[in-house]
Parts: structure tokens; C-alpha cells; sequence
């Protein structure tokens, strides 16, 4: 199949296991140990106010909030938009995933990976390969960094120290 054909529909992860703003850093942490994920949406009165990693939990106080370590610029799509916008979008905004939410009321369906591009399709991999830290070239947990370049987590905690 064409990479112009895959939807995100056929590729997300779903369903996803949102976490409350409150939510501490324990308690994200057992959760992604018991069921196995990275990535969490934050959703407070069904709205979606961040992303945290479990990357953005190192080194963090168990008891602090996790919203203070998330992303609040989340990037979203649709289900059924194209794999490929999925991609231009994670290499445009220097992040690792986008958040799926529903077209007509922004409700939060799923969640798709650079993982998950990456299995789905050797022209996804390719369009995906220079996605990375523009300090230590690492492909995993990027964050958009200071004039429009990618940086994984520990790069950027250097660059704000």
C-alpha cells in the first residue's frame, strides 16, 4: 500500500490512556510500567491540555504534577488523515507523536508514533530518517527546540541550564 493511502486510523494506537493534570509522576509511572506506554495524553473536562513522556519524568519529584513536566503545545490530526501529514507534522513541530482527536468535537481517539510511522511503511521510515536531536543526532523523545531546531529531552535541559 502507497504511503499516499495509509490513514491514521490504520496505524494509531488505540485506545489511549489519557491522565488528568493532576496526576503524579508515580502514578504515570505505574501505569506506563503496567500497561507498557510512552506517551500520555493530559485531558482535563474532556479537553486535551498536554503531552508527557515518560522521558519528561526523569529525574522528577514522584509526588510532582505531571502537568508541569508536559507539552502544552500538543500537535493533533484526525483519524482519517493521511500517515504521511502525520509525518510532515512530527518533522515540521520537532516532536515523536501526534495526538488523534475526533474532526468534530476534538475528542481524544488515539495516538500515533514515529514507532508506529515507522513499522507502517519504508516511505514513511525514509520521509521520518532526519528527524533528530540537531545537538547529539538521538531519534527518540524530540522536542521542539529554540529556532526551530529538534532536540531530545536531555539536550534540552543542557541548552535551559
Amino acid at each position: 500500500m502507497s504511503t499516499t493511502e495509509i490513514l491514521v486510523s490504520e496505524v494509531m494506537t488505540a485506545p489511549v490512556v489519557p491522565v488528568t493534570p493532576n496526576a503524579s509522576v508515580s502514578d504515570v509511572r505505574a501505569i506506563a510500567d503496567a500497561k507498557s506506554i510512552h506517551h500520555f495524553p493530559i485531558v482535563a473536562d474532556r479537553r486535551l491540555v498536554g503531552i508527557v513522556c515518560t522521558c519528561d519524568l526523569e529525574n522528577s519529584h514522584p509526588d510532582a504534577h505531571v502537568l508541569g513536566l508536559a507539552w502544552r503545545h500538543v500537535v493533533t490530526v484526525t483519524a482519517n488523515s493521511l500517515a504521511s501529514d502525520a509525518a510532515c507534522l512530527m518533522k515540521l513541530y520537532g516532536v515523536g507523536s501526534v495526538v488523534v482527536v475526533a474532526d468534530d468535537d476534538g475528542e481524544l481517539r488515539g495516538i500515533v508514533t514515529r514507532e508506529d510511522l515507522v513499522r507502517a511503511s519504508p516511505e514513511l521510515e525514509q520521509q521520518l530518517a532526519e528527524l533528530r536531536c540537531a545537538v547529539c543526532g538521538v531519534r527518540r523523545h524530540l522536542r521542539p527546540g529554540p529556532n526551530g531546531i529538534c532536540l531530545c529531552l536531555r539536550c534540552q535541559h543542557e541548552a535551559q541550564a
